[in-house]
């Protein structure tokens, strides 16, 4: 009866003069559908229906190889059981593709219904899906590349996704305020990832670093900032008419899939090779204040690791002061620095203000400094 009414409303809209009312956003359609007002219905299309089914294929059977890849490596010697159980960072992607997949599945459950009742209104979980999954992409790749900022700038995106959520549920102009924030949150995210991040692909172009790896890397960074653009340039086609809503949601689901599941593999898979070949990325210690002279006045340069770069991100010289990716040795160093400085340490004394063990600690650590430093 609910269908038959909603068949019956559209044609005597129709009759009326006013045909199907015209929608401005998802939230919008979705109260249409829940209404059974007889609105042009594009959860249903043909395009969309297959796009969410391959959504869910896809990056359900990508969260469960992923996951199968990452339990199943166990170490750079092949000696840890639990090597991704104690290294969660390296689960993200897993956790991203899962959740898209649980979102994608919950679409489909509302297809099977004809996105009809309030059922439809679970179409609006993917913004749920967009502000868990975008900012543990950001993360993900912050954490692989061991760069700063792994909390501050996951939360500068998920700012920005919020201010999605309200451009695609409101009318204006609240709807063109919250584009306005968003485009602001957006360059601010964006520049601030991408500054970050090309300094230390320079860094990696410069290193030891295989060059099938250094290709890795350097296409999932191309992936993670190319897809980026590709949200709000949908968002700004379906403002002016340029595309229909389904195209959009069918757009939206490729670049799900190209967004999470594609740029998780080759991000996994850089990863993993760097776990084998035991490269350590150290932290980025880039210097302004100081040029070279004063850097072998001050001795600094003899014990500090890593490269110096201008304002611009490059070294004077174009020459690197230190290694950026590390050795076994180097993170077998780090490790007794990090036991060294620990006060867990039982074959070490916790450190007593101003005491002679505190001492002996701090002299221990700067001489694994510069063993470190001529590694």
């Amino acid at each position: 009866g609910g269908d038959g009414g909603g068949g019956d409303g559209g044609g005597g809209g129709g009759g009326d003069g006013g045909g199907a009312p015209i929608t401005f956003g998802e939230q919008e359609i979705v109260e249409a559908i829940t209404w059974g007002s007889g609105a042009f219905n594009p959860f249903q299309t043909p395009a969309v229906l297959v796009a969410d089914w391959l959504g869910l294929l896809i990056l359900g059977g990508s969260a469960i190889f992923l996951y199968v890849i990452i339990t199943n490596f166990h170490g750079p010697r092949g000696d840890e059981k639990y090597f991704a159980g104690y290294r969660e960072e390296k689960m993200m992607s897993i956790y991203v593709n899962s959740f898209a997949a649980y979102a994608y599945y919950a679409r489909c459950a509302s297809h099977a219904n004809g996105d009809i009742g309030a059922v439809a209104y679970i179409h609006l979980l993917k913004y749920v899906d967009y502000l868990f999954t975008c900012p543990l992409l950001t993360a993900d790749l912050l954490c692989t590349l061991n760069l700063p900022f792994k909390i501050t700038y996951p939360y500068f995106v998920w700012l920005n996704i919020g201010c999605g959520v309200g451009c695609s549920k409101f009318v204006g102009p609240a709807r063109y305020m919250w584009f306005g924030l968003g485009a602001s949150f957006f360059c601010v995210a964006w520049y601030s990832v991408y500054v970050i991040v090309a300094m230390r692909l320079r860094q990696i172009a410069g290193s030891k670093m295989t060059q099938k790896c250094a290709v890795t890397i350097q296409s999932a960074c191309g992936v993670y900032f190319s897809l980026w653009i590709g949200f709000p340039i949908l968002w700004l086609l379906l403002e002016v008419g340029a595309i229909g809503h389904p195209i959009t949601l069918t757009m939206h689901a490729l670049l799900d899939v190209l967004a999470k599941s594609v740029y998780g593999f080759i991000l996994l898979s850089f990863q993993i090779t760097c776990e084998k070949e035991e490269f350590v990325f150290l932290p980025l210690m880039p210097r302004i204040d100081k040029n070279d002279d004063e850097l072998s006045d001050t001795g600094d340069a003899d014990v500090e690791v890593g490269y110096h770069f201008d304002q611009h991100g490059l070294h004077p010289n174009h020459t690197p002061m230190g290694p950026v990716v590390g050795s076994s040795k180097q993170r077998r160093i780090s490790r007794e620095m990090q036991r060294a400085a620990s006060p867990y340490n039982s074959a070490i004394k916790p450190p007593v203000a101003g005491g002679e063990d505190e001492n002996a600690i701090l002299a221990q650590i700067q001489a694994l400094n510069q063993q470190l430093a001529r590694v």
